[in-house]
């Protein structure tokens, strides 16, 4: 992959201006502790961010073209239309129908033959129930019938008309951090841009509110320096917990400001591990340090969850820093 001229290069960036004088949308969003921009420290990890990451799930080598949503190119994750869990619901009873009922009633309606009702007994109730049951059952069932299908018909008719280009009538894109452009994007509604500005444009902030249980809640974000967005920010829960430490929280920022660093090889986690060797920087790196590829995909998923605890104690014990050193990104006043 090639980098744009626009990524963001820790070791080369253009300073950025003072803020000015903020708006009462950014005030709201920037009520809570703001991270600065580091060198970020590759022995840093944050555990929370790649516990359900399992080797598992990336073990098949077919993996390593998957159009995930975190690769060496963007981070972008969906989110599913609301009434798309209605239809899944609506989609397990369809088949419950298709699966179990509809033979239970062919065997139910075999009966008549041998009474006073005869073969019309047994056609009314297999109409009947094809008519109001099977048949929209069918009906509502079929599109899963569909994805779930042979790979001539799921790896080519099915994916012409839902790919990424299309995806937004199941599902909306939250944002995307490019790697490749250094450019962070917003979506709204039906995958609208809301805005999109360079990476070193953003603040990184931890916003801490207290839940109706009265336990502190807190919320990583990035919010743009030089407008004032009523939209919202960059939302980063989906990455981590809300109660977490913020030594951990600072470990997120580590990874996300490595992640878009291309002076720095990728954050060394399972879901990025088929992507090293396309990303040029950490190519380098990983030549140059010995790095088994499949480092992380050789590990049963026990020996995993024992590897993360014993990260977690190297990383308290040996008070491993969350960051590198504190960069100066902007002009003096």
């Amino acid at each position: 992959m090639a980098y744009q001229p626009g990524a963001y290069n820790s070791g080369d960036f253009t300073q950025q201006p003072q803020p000015g004088k903020r708006g009462w949308y950014e005030s709201l969003y920037r009520r809570g502790k703001a991270f600065s921009y580091t060198q970020t420290d590759n022995n840093s990890i944050a555990t929370s961010v790649i516990e359900d990451d399992k080797p598992s799930i990336h073990s098949d080598s077919a993996a390593v073209g998957m159009d995930v949503y975190w690769n060496h190119r963007r981070l972008e994750p969906y989110t599913f239309v609301k009434w798309l869990g209605f239809y899944f619901f609506m989609a397990a009873v369809a088949k419950l129908m298709l699966q179990f009922i509809l033979p239970l009633v062919v065997l139910i309606a075999l009966i008549p033959l041998f009474g006073k009702a005869g073969l019309d007994g047994t056609i009314l109730i297999l109409s009947t129930f094809g008519l109001y049951i099977a048949l929209p059952s069918l009906i509502i069932y079929s599109p899963m019938c569909l994805f779930n299908g042979p790979s001539w018909l799921t790896d080519g008719v099915m994916a012409k008309y839902f790919n990424k280009d299309n995806i937004s009538f199941f599902a909306r894109k939250r944002f995307t951090l490019s790697r490749e452009t250094g450019m962070v994007t917003l979506y709204g509604k039906g995958n609208r841009v809301i805005f999109s500005h360079p990476f070193i444009e953003f603040d990184c902030i931890l916003m801490s509110n207290p839940n109706h249980q009265g336990l502190l809640s807190h919320h990583l974000k990035l919010v743009h320096r030089y407008h004032d967005y009523n939209e919202g920010a960059i939302g980063l829960g989906s990455m981590c917990g809300m109660h977490l430490s913020q030594e951990e929280y600072l470990r997120v920022w580590n990874m996300i400001q490595q992640y878009m660093d291309v002076s720095q090889p990728l954050p060394d986690i399972p879901i990025l591990e088929p992507f090293r060797e396309q990303d040029e920087t950490t190519v380098a790196h990983d030549k140059k340090t010995g790095r088994n590829p499949t480092y992380w995909r050789e590990m049963t998923d026990d020996d995993y969850a024992k590897k993360l605890d014993e990260i977690i104690v190297w990383q308290r014990e040996e008070h491993i820093p969350a960051t590198g050193p504190e960069l100066n990104i902007f002009e003096s006043a």
